[in-house]
C-alpha cells in the first residue's frame, strides 16, 4: 500500500472513532436530546405558525373584500357594474389605445353546468379529489413527495384548487415558509365560507393562463376565438396544460411544449371520466380517439411541424393569432398598446383596473407612428413586389421547385421600426412588423435578435477613436489579412489600397473594421457592448462570442437594442434608456405612476469619440458612402447613418434550395433629436432581394422625409458637450485639412468636424490638383452579384439605380472559427 492510500485510511478511521463517540453520548443523553429536540421543535412550529397568523390577520379584510367581490361576479345574481377603461394617450394627448380588463361576462355558478368540459380538464389535472377534502388533499401531497424524490426535481405538486385561489388572491409575491403557512389560513378560510361550486367558479375566472389573459373565458376567446362553454376537449386541455407555468406552457410562446402538455391533460381526463360533471355527454370511446381527436385539432388550427437549421422541430399555428382583437376598443399603435397593457396588468391589480379610470400618458407620437407604418408597409410591399417577380422568372424557366420556394418565402417577410429621441430615451415610434391588421403575434422590434451586420461597425469605430488608435484622417490599408486563420472579405473584388478611416467606414470596408476590432480588444468590445444595453456580461459573452467576426455583425441585437448603441453615440456617449410611459394616472388626475426621462445616466463612450463617430458616418450618405443622399445648395447636411446587409448563404442543401439573396437588411440612421432602427427581413432567414441601402435605408428615407416636412426637424445634429476637442474644416478627399489657398482643391469639403486636440488632421503636402476621382469614388471591380447596394436618394425622395454592395456573409447564428479560436492573448 502506497502512502497516500495508508493516510487515506488512517483519516477514515480518525472520522469512524469521532462519529462513533457523538453516537454514544447521543444515545447517553437521549432523554435530554429528545426534550431538547421537542422543545425546540415546538417552538418553532408556535414561532411560523403565530408569525403566519400575524401576516393572515394583516391580509384578512383585504382578501375578504376580494373574495366577496368574486362571488358577486360569480352568484346568481350578477353584479352589472361595468368596468371602467384603461385609455392609452401619445404625447399630444390623443387618445390611441383603449382596453378594458374584461369584455364579458364571466363564468357563474348559474351556468357552471354549461363548462362541463373545461371542469372536467381542470378537476382531471388540478385536484381530483376537489369535491371530497376540506381544502388539503394530503393524498396529492404525499404522491407529489414521492414523485419528486424520485425524480430528483420538483416535477409535480400538490396543491388544490383552493390552494391556488388562496395563493391568487393573497398574491404576497415571494415563495417562503411564511407565506406558505399564510396561504394555508387563508384555504381554510375559504373552504370555511364558500360553497365548492363557488371556490371552482372563482377560481376559473381568477387562474392567470399566459398573453395577458386572467379566467378561461377570456384565455377561450383569446387562444380559439369562442367562449369556454364551447370548448373541445382538446381545446380544454390546451388551456388547463397552461395553469402550472403559463410563461413556458402557453401555446403562443411555447407551442410544441403546449401540445405536449395537451396530450397529457387529455389522457388525465380519459382515465378520470367520473369527474365530468355530465358523464352522458363525454364521447363515444374517448380514449381510443384521442390521438385522431387531436390530428382534427391540428388540422382546424392549422399546426405545422417544420425543422430548422440544426434539426430542431419548430411549431406554427393559428392559436391565438387573432387575440389582440378583443383586447382594444381603440387601437392605433398595435405593438405599442399590446407592451403597455402588459405592463398596466402587471403593476396594478383587478380592483384598480375595473373601478378607476386609467390614463396612460405615453411617449408615442401618432403623427410619427403613422409615418412609419407607411414607410415600412411601402418598403416591405417594395421587396414582395421583387419577389413575385423572380418567382415569375422562375415558372416562365422552368424551374418549379424554385418557384414554389420563392412563394413560400413571399408571405412572410416582414420588419419592424424603432425611432426614438436619444436624449430623453423617448420611443416615438414603434412598429412590430408588417401592418396587414390591428393584430401582430410577435414583436419584433424589441424580441427578434438577428445579426446586425455592417451596422455594428460604428461602435467598433467609436471605440477605436476613444482608445485614439485612429482618428477619421488617418491613413489606414484595406488590404488581405490572415488572423489566426481568419481572413475576412470585402462585399468587392479585392482591396483598396491605403485610404482615410472615414473612406472606410462610408465604404464599409470589412478588412477595416476588423483590423480595428482587433486592436480595439474584443473583451473591451463586449463590456461597452453590456454596458450600453445594461445586460450582464455573461449573457453578453453568450450573445457576443470571441471572434473577430464580431466587427461584421455576427452578434446579435434587436432593433431596440440597436438603436439603443446609436442613440448612445448621440447621446455624448451617455446610457440611453427606452421610455414608453411618462406617467399614469385616475380621471380625476391623481398620480399613480411616473417617469424621469432618462434618469442619472452613467457616461460609457468619450463624448468626442461619440462626435467623430457621427461625423464619420455622415459620410456613408455622402457621395463617397454607401448610400448618397442628394441635397440642395447650401442646405445644411444633417443626416448620418449606416447600411447592413446580412447575405443569406449559398448552400443548395438548404431549405432554400440554394435561392440568392440576403438574409437581414438593416438601417440605422441619425438626425438632430433622433434615432431610427430599420430591419427587414424573414423569421426563418429566407433570402430575399434587396440590400440596407436600397431596402431599409428607403425606408428610412421616407419616414424622415414625411416627419421633416410635416412635423419639423431640429438644427443641430450632435448637441453640444464639453471635451478635449476642436473643430475644424476637412477635405473628405483625402482627410487633410482644407486650406485658404488657390490651389488647393477640395471636392467633398467636410466642416466643423470633430478631432481630438492634439490629435488633428494633416495639411495637404504640395497643394496637388487631384486629376482622378477620390479613393472611394474609384469603384473596384464589381460583379453583378455586387451590384445591389450603393445607392442615390434625390433631394425629392427618388431613388436611383444602386451600383455596389455592402454586404457581409455570415452563418446563422453566429459565426464560429473553428479553425482557431481568436483570443487577445494569440491574436
Amino acid at each position: 500500500m502506497n502512502h497516500k492510500n495508508h493516510s487515506f485510511y488512517l483519516i477514515l478511521e480518525v472520522l469512524y472513532g469521532h462519529i462513533t463517540d457523538l453516537l454514544r453520548y447521543i444515545w447517553r443523553k437521549k432523554n435530554q436530546v429528545i426534550t431538547i429536540g421537542l422543545i425546540v421543535g415546538v417552538f418553532l412550529t408556535f414561532f411560523f405558525l403565530g408569525g403566519a397568523y400575524v401576516v393572515w390577520s394583516g391580509e384578512e379584510a383585504r382578501v375578504h373584500k376580494s373574495l366577496e367581490k368574486y362571488r358577486s361576479e360569480v352568484s346568481n345574481f350578477y353584479d352589472s357594474f361595468q368596468p371602467k377603461s384603461v385609455k392609452i394617450l401619445d404625447r399630444s394627448g390623443k387618445v390611441m389605445g383603449e382596453f378594458y380588463r374584461r369584455n364579458f361576462r364571466p363564468i357563474r355558478t348559474d351556468n357552471l353546468a354549461k363548462h362541463n368540459v373545461i371542469v372536467w380538464a381542470v378537476l382531471s389535472s388540478e385536484d381530483r379529489e376537489f369535491f371530497s377534502h376540506s381544502g388539503l388533499n394530503y393524498t396529492a401531497i404525499l404522491r407529489a413527495v414521492v414523485t419528486n424524490l424520485v425524480q430528483f426535481r420538483l416535477s409535480q405538486g400538490g396543491s388544490t384548487i383552493s390552494q391556488q385561489l388562496a395563493k391568487l388572491t393573497l398574491n404576497l409575491g415571494k415563495r417562503n415558509l411564511f407565506n406558505k403557512l399564510t396561504e394555508l389560513y387563508c384555504t381554510f378560510y375559504i373552504e370555511s365560507q364558500y360553497s365548492k361550486e363557488e371556490i371552482l367558479t372563482m377560481y376559473l375566472n381568477q387562474i392567470f393562463l399566459g398573453e395577458g389573459n386572467t379566467g378561461v373565458e377570456e384565455a377561450a376567446r383569446y387562444y380559439f376565438r369562442k367562449p369556454a362553454s364551447e370548448l373541445s376537449p382538446e381545446e380544454a386541455a390546451l388551456l388547463v396544460g397552461i395553469i402550472p407555468a403559463p410563461s413556458v406552457y402557453n401555446p403562443v410562446r411555447n407551442l410544441g411544449i403546449a401540445l405536449s402538455r395537451q396530450k397529457r391533460v387529455l389522457y388525465d381526463m380519459a382515465r378520470n371520466p367520473e369527474l365530468h360533471p355530465s358523464q352522458k355527454d363525454i364521447p363515444v370511446k374517448f380514449s381510443e380517439s384521442i390521438e385522431v381527436n387531436l390530428k382534427r385539432f391540428r388540422t382546424i388550427y392549422k399546426v405545422k411541424e417544420t425543422k430548422d437549421e440544426d434539426g430542431n422541430p419548430k411549431y406554427s399555428s393559428e392559436i391565438g393569432k387573432y387575440g389582440a382583437d378583443k383586447d382594444f376598443r381603440v387601437n392605433l399603435a398595435p405593438d405599442f398598446n399590446t407592451e403597455i397593457r402588459r405592463f398596466i396588468l402587471e403593476k396594478f391589480s383587478n380592483e384598480d383596473l375595473e373601478e378607476r379610470g386609467l390614463l396612460v400618458y405615453t411617449t408615442l407620437d401618432l403623427e410619427k407612428q403613422r409615418f412609419a407604418e407607411e414607410a415600412l408597409r411601402i418598403g416591405v410591399d417594395s421587396v414582395r413586389g421583387d419577389l413575385s417577380k423572380q418567382e415569375s422568372e422562375y415558372q416562365s424557366k422552368g424551374k418549379t421547385e424554385l418557384a414554389e420556394v420563392t412563394r413560400s418565402i413571399l408571405p412572410q417577410l416582414s420588419g419592424s421600426m424603432i425611432s426614438l429621441d436619444p436624449e430623453t430615451g423617448d420611443v416615438e415610434a414603434l412598429v412590430g412588423g408588417y401592418k396587414i391588421s390591428n393584430v401582430f403575434r410577435f414583436n419584433r422590434a424589441e424580441e427578434a435578435k438577428r445579426q446586425p451586420g455592417s451596422t455594428i461597425k460604428a461602435l467598433v469605430y467609436a471605440l477605436a477613436f476613444e482608445k485614439r488608435i485612429v482618428n477619421p484622417s488617418s491613413k489606414i490599408k484595406d488590404e488581405k489579412l490572415d488572423i489566426s486563420g481568419y481572413s475576412p472579405k470585402n462585399w468587392y473584388k479585392g482591396y483598396k489600397g491605403e485610404i482615410t478611416v472615414r473612406q472606410a467606414l462610408a465604404q464599409s470596408v470589412n478588412t477595416v473594421s476588423v483590423k480595428l476590432l482587433n486592436e480595439v480588444g474584443i473583451s473591451y468590445f463586449i463590456q461597452k457592448i453590456s454596458a450600453i444595453l445594461s445586460i450582464p456580461e455573461e449573457e453578453a459573452e453568450q450573445r457576443f462570442q470571441r471572434n473577430l467576426s464580431l466587427a461584421l455583425g455576427s452578434g446579435e441585437l434587436s432593433p431596440m437594442e440597436l438603436s439603443v448603441i446609436y442613440a448612445t453615440l448621440m447621446n455624448g456617449g451617455r446610457r440611453v434608456t427606452p421610455r414608453k410611459i411618462i406617467k399614469i394616472t385616475d380621471m380625476d388626475g391623481n398620480e399613480f405612476y411616473n417617469t424621469v426621462p432618462n434618469e442619472a445616466a452613467e457616461q460609457i463612450l468619450d463624448p468626442v469619440a461619440c462626435a467623430m463617430a457621427i461625423n464619420t458616418l455622415q459620410s456613408v450618405l455622402t457621395e463617397e458612402g454607401t448610400m448618397t443622399l442628394k441635397r440642395k445648395e447650401g442646405e445644411p447636411f444633417l443626416y448620418a447613418g449606416k447600411t447592413g446587409t446580412v447575405q443569406s448563404p449559398k448552400l443548395k442543401s438548404s431549405k432554400w434550395k440554394g435561392i440568392k439573396g440576403v438574409r437581414d437588411v438593416w438601417f440605422a440612421g441619425l438626425t438632430p433629436r433622433n434615432v431610427t432602427v430599420v430591419w427587414v427581413g424573414h423569421d426563418e432567414g429566407a433570402p430575399f432581394p434587396g440590400s440596407g441601402s436600397g431596402v431599409s435605408g428607403g425606408i428610412w428615407y421616407k419616414y424622415i422625409q414625411n416627419v421633416k416636412a410635416k412635423l419639423g426637424m431640429g438644427n443641430q445634429l450632435i448637441p453640444s458637450f464639453v471635451g478635449d476637442f476642436v473643430k475644424v474644416d476637412v477635405c473628405a478627399d483625402d482627410g487633410t485639412l482644407i486650406e485658404n489657398n488657390p490651389e488647393y482643391v477640395c471636392k467633398v469639403p467636410l466642416y466643423a468636424q470633430y478631432y481630438y486636440i492634439g490629435d488633428l488632421p494633416p495639411k495637404r503636402v504640395g497643394f496637388n490638383k487631384p486629376e482622378i476621382l477620390p479613393p472611394t469614388l474609384t469603384q473596384p471591380n464589381l460583379t453583378e452579384e455586387d451590384e445591389s447596394e450603393i445607392s442615390t436618394y434625390e433631394s425629392d425622395g427618388t431613388k436611383s439605380q444602386p451600383t455596389a454592395v455592402d454586404s457581409v456573409e455570415l452563418e446563422p447564428p453566429l459565426i464560429d472559427n473553428r479553425r482557431v479560436r481568436y483570443t487577445e492573448e494569440n491574436p
